[in-house]
């Protein structure tokens, strides 16, 4: 059996005292050491660090000095291990749209962060409206990787089961966001940005058929013009997918039939699931009979080599000396 080597998980975080944190009661242990020594344990080369949500809690000026506080934070933890390293540029999402470009200019210009990352909605409003196209229109033109990280919305706390957050409520977030991603045409308007969609695509793998099959009856939603299954089918398969609690027989055999094997990441959500469910999840793919080596090699890290660049070339510097 071919195993999983050189891995690169683009799926992984910090615990700071700034900003918003993960909605749970309490946060995992987390420190760099810690982090190296889980990495080292499981075949991981190299972590892709990032906060989508912990600026998002704060307005106006206050909102953009604490995204640039957490970027520094991240820009300083890759500069001190920069090949195990990389890290995506938070936002302060309710900022005013020339502060959330000001701050995204820096944190790729300056501190030469790897990329953006943000959640699939803020305040209910999901990616795709067009109140974000100030954001995706810099990032078209810049080409940069997004990392997008459910949230719970807000209309769903009402029924939401008593049930964490993480084990229903994610997968439906980034349901809608892809969704609307492809209903509203923003995926293919700004089709140079390479964006990231965590877990598997929540749901959308198992629900392929029938977003395509109602669309046609329902339609994509009002002034929204009529799509073909080619334009649903092309623009799912181009967002790449993170296997973040993904491996399952059923969920690699749905996103096979999804997306091409270039768009399929590691990922395994550091800290926030617990070590012991690495192991398991590497086994899934190893042993899952659809992938090849050449697969498994392109999903262990070669995929994400073409999405950070960066980080590609600082751990190839570190190789050749």
């Amino acid at each position: 059996m071919a195993s999983l080597s050189k891995i690169i998980d683009v799926h992984s975080h910090i615990i700071t005292n700034l900003g918003s944190q993960a909605p749970m009661d309490k946060l995992p242990p987390w420190s760099i050491e810690e982090s190296l020594s889980v990495m080292d344990a499981n075949g991981i080369s190299a972590s892709v660090l990032s906060l989508p949500d912990s600026a998002s809690q704060a307005k106006g000026p206050g909102a953009c000095q604490l995204a640039r506080r957490i970027n520094e934070q991240l820009a300083d933890i890759v500069s001190k291990h920069p090949t195990r390293f990389g890290a995506m540029a938070t936002l302060p999402a309710l900022a005013r749209t020339d502060g959330v470009l000001e701050e995204m200019a820096y944190a790729l210009d300056t501190l030469k962060l790897d990329g953006i990352a943000t959640t699939t909605s803020t305040d209910d409003i999901y990616l795709g409206d067009a109140r974000y196209d100030p954001w995706f229109e810099e990032m078209n033109r810049r080409g940069v990787t997004l990392f997008v990280h459910p949230v719970p919305a807000k209309a769903s706390r009402s029924v939401d089961l008593g049930i964490d957050v993480s084990i229903l409520e994610f997968m439906f977030d980034t349901t809608r966001m892809l969704t609307n991603m492809i209903f509203s045409g923003t995926k293919n308007r700004f089709s140079k940005i390479k964006i990231i969609s965590t877990h598997g695509g929540g749901t959308i793998p198992y629900l392929l058929a029938r977003v395509e099959t109602l669309e046609k009856v329902f339609g994509p939603g009002k002034g929204r013009p009529q799509l073909s299954t080619s334009d649903i089918r092309e623009g799912l398969a181009s967002f790449y997918y993170d296997l973040t609690a993904a491996t399952s027989p059923a969920q690699l055999f749905a996103l096979q039939q999804m997306v091409p094997i270039s768009h399929l990441l590691m990922g395994f959500d550091n800290p926030f699931m617990p070590e012991w469910t690495f192991p398991p999840a590497i086994w899934d793919i190893q042993r899952w009979n659809g992938f090849s080596d050449t697969d498994l090699s392109s999903i262990a890290h070669r995929n994400a080599e073409s999405l950070y660049p960066a980080l590609m070339g600082r751990m190839q510097q570190s190789k050749a000396a």
